[in-house]
């Protein structure tokens, strides 16, 4: 009987496999992966592969172009890949359907991930920015998240942030922060850039941002950071600042099949 073999998927193991299917000039592929994956995937131009978030959830990446997209979605459905052990998935946001038409999911959020590799230029409110403790000033720093932003993930007094600038006000409080944490790949991440509402326009979080970005740039060839889809001006902030998006995600859950599903967790479980 005649038939059309169905193309098989291939699997990879290492960023490198990665990185040799990937452009050229794709970051996320070179900086943001471990060198060693959890699970790889490819079928046509897709790809798919398993890594730890920088707050340490088991997520599933994938891109690729739309037909070869959902055809690859297909076999892992299929296959069980896409489970509940799975803490999210990601997809292109211009895909994300190809995702929710094949599998029941929740908690969806947009969100871009960007990277440079030029360190931005000096700005004034620099001479205020100084150094903060992840531990001597968690409380205070955590009190400016659960105010400012609930969603930060800097996550103080965890161990998770190697470092912390901030800028203090004339009373001695905590008006602005950034923390530097580390992907699974190794690669330097912002984190945790929160200013007081109060404090705002005073080019405080430029300030923040621009400190670690150029320290870590003396030394590593990139620095990283991850920030909501729908945070306009924070977008051109960072794209002033020398910052590409080079992905533009839609993460969610997955859905058990009778409709459960785990919910969105805080990154500092």
């Amino acid at each position: 009987m005649d038939g059309i073999r169905e193309e098989a998927v291939r699997t990879i193991s290492t960023r490198a496999e990665l990185c040799a299917i990937a452009e050229p000039d794709d970051l996320f592929a070179r900086y943001a992966v471990p060198a060693h994956l959890d699970g790889g995937w490819v079928l046509g131009g897709a790809v798919a592969f398993v890594r730890r978030s920088h707050s340490g959830r088991r997520n599933l990446a994938t891109w690729g172009p739309r037909e070869d997209l959902g055809r690859l979605l297909d076999r892992l459905i299929a296959e069980g890949v896409l489970a509940v052990t799975l803490d999210h998935v990601s997809v292109e946001q211009q895909h994300a359907d190809v995702l929710t038409q094949r599998i029941g999911t929740a908690d969806g959020s947009a969100w871009d991930w960007m990277a440079t590799v030029v360190p931005p230029p000096p700005t004034p409110a620099e001479a205020r920015v100084i150094p903060l403790d992840d531990l001597a000033d968690a409380a205070e720093l955590q009190d400016l998240a659960d105010r400012e932003n609930p969603l930060s993930e800097g996550c103080p007094g965890t161990g998770r942030s190697e470092r912390w600038v901030g800028v203090r006000d004339d009373r001695g409080r905590i008006v602005a922060c950034a923390a530097v944490h580390r992907l699974s790949s190794g690669a330097a991440h912002l984190s945790g850039i929160i200013v007081a509402s109060s404090h705002r326009g005073q080019g405080l979080g430029r300030a923040t941002t621009a400190v670690l970005t150029r320290d870590l740039l003396r030394t590593e060839p990139v620095v990283t950071l991850g920030m909501y889809a729908d945070n306009v001006v924070a977008r051109g902030l960072y794209h002033s600042m020398g910052y590409v998006t080079d992905k533009a995600w839609w993460s969610c859950s997955v859905l058990a099949p009778d409709g459960s599903g785990a919910g969105r967790e805080s990154a500092c479980t």
